[in-house]
């Protein structure tokens, strides 16, 4: 009997053993296919970190800067002598410039001396009245100055690079004289109009002075066709004719040599498709970047017209009154109008799920939440149609920078387990 009790008891005990190992089996096996489903998904699913950013809906433009003006003419055997700063504002009688006899055995002595002046009063125009703000500004024209020599000096430009330096060196000539309270700058100048005065004395029969009939912006830059340069005369143009103007490249061969816009407000044609022209002629805060003949800087748009249309395309006018002495110089011009800047997450278009039917569907998001893969709702403010700024629309879960997200929401599912 004791043997046979013995007996039952390590069959139990045999068969509670087999049951552990069973279980033990089972727990091992399935550790083994989670961690053979997370290395398969790990391998086959990309993932990215979301981060802010910034897009902008912009159009590339060409276009023509117009605005009324006052001409100014040569005569035969005269060339002119510019006195004005390019851009500058004049007023009524305000001397612009000077037309000398080249036959005058000191006409090159004149020209000479007026280039010295115009060239000083350009380089030392920075005059706040705060000593600390104007030595902080002539740092950064320094600053600039060896930038733009390092470039000159890799592309062998050493002509340019030679102007370069000289620039720098009267940049620290001037930091140097506010520094020690010297006015080298005025006696440099009054010297240079001392001898100027001599000169156009001795010259008196053969220069004659230009003076502004009307005041307004001074610009010596001359372009074929400039006379149509107006808004009243390019108003009821088509585009075709618009782009002849743009595209027209051939050398100016007129006789004006001073013009002083008198306009108070510019206009700026270019030519849009009809599409972009509908949806930017109500918009507010239009900006145009210009960034041609050297010259770099942003106009403020305060009014749109649009003109004549044709296969698709359409006449627009900008108007603005900003920047006017920096347009006054252009003709044509290459740039960007920029219609509105979007910042926010910034991910790639192929991440959001139904982003090609996001116009009857919501686009959602596969952000990896701990092990496991959620979709959140997100809206999409803007798309260059390779990136888009979104922004987080889901009540349950937020969308925000530094989560993981899924480059390819179509190869999972909510739920999936993911490393």
């Amino acid at each position: 009997m004791k043997k046979e009790r013995e007996k039952k008891q390590s069959g139990k005990n045999t068969g509670a053993v087999i049951k552990i190992l069973i279980i033990i089996a089972f727990v091992l096996f399935a550790i083994l296919i989670s961690r053979m489903a997370i290395r398969y998904y790990s391998s086959i699913v990309k993932k990215d970190l979301a981060y802010e950013g910034r897009l902008t809906d912009q159009i590339n433009i060409s276009g023509l800067v117009l605005y009324d003006f006052d001409s100014y003419d040569t005569v035969s055997d005269h060339s002119l002598i510019k006195i004005a700063e390019e851009g500058s504002r004049a007023g009524v009688n305000h001397k612009i410039g000077v037309l000398a006899n080249v036959k005058n055995p000191l006409y090159e002595e004149l020209c000479d001396i007026n280039a010295r002046i115009t060239d000083i009063q350009q380089l030392y125009q920075i005059n706040t009245g705060i000593l600390s703000k104007d030595i902080e500004l002539i740092d950064i024209q320094i600053k600039d100055n060896f930038l733009s020599l390092s470039a000159l000096l890799n592309e062998n430009a050493m002509a340019d690079a030679v102007e370069r330096k000289n620039n720098i060196d009267s940049l620290y000539e001037y930091k140097t004289d506010l520094m020690s309270g010297n006015n080298t700058r005025q006696l440099q100048i009054n010297a240079l109009k001392s001898r100027q005065k001599e000169l156009r004395q001795a010259m008196a029969s053969d220069a004659t002075d230009i003076a502004c009939v009307n005041s307004g912006y001074v610009t010596y830059n001359m372009y074929n066709g400039q006379h149509n340069h107006t808004y009243d005369a390019m108003y009821g143009m088509y585009p075709e004719d618009i782009k002849g103007s743009i595209s027209c490249e051939r050398d100016y061969t007129g006789n004006t040599v001073i013009k002083v816009a008198t306009s108070r407000k510019f206009h700026i044609a270019t030519i849009l498709s009809s599409s972009d022209a509908a949806r930017i002629k109500d918009k507010k805060g239009l900006k145009i970047r210009i960034n041609t003949g050297g010259l770099d800087f942003e106009v403020q748009v305060t009014k749109v017209i649009t003109g004549n249309s044709s296969d698709g395309e359409t006449v627009v006018f900008f108007e603005t009154d900003n920047m006017l002495s920096s347009l006054v110089s252009l003709g044509r011009f290459d740039g960007l109008l920029v219609i509105k800047e979007y910042s926010g997450l910034k991910v790639p278009v192929s991440a959001i799920k139904n982003y090609k039917y996001s116009s009857f569907q919501q686009t959602e998001i596969a952000l990896v939440k701990g092990i496991s893969v959620k979709f959140v709702k997100i809206d999409v403010l803007y798309s260059d149609g390779i990136y888009a700024i979104v922004q987080d629309a889901d009540d349950d879960y937020s969308f925000k920078a530094y989560d993981y997200y899924i480059l390819q929401p179509d190869k999972v599912s909510d739920g999936d387990i993911i490393n």
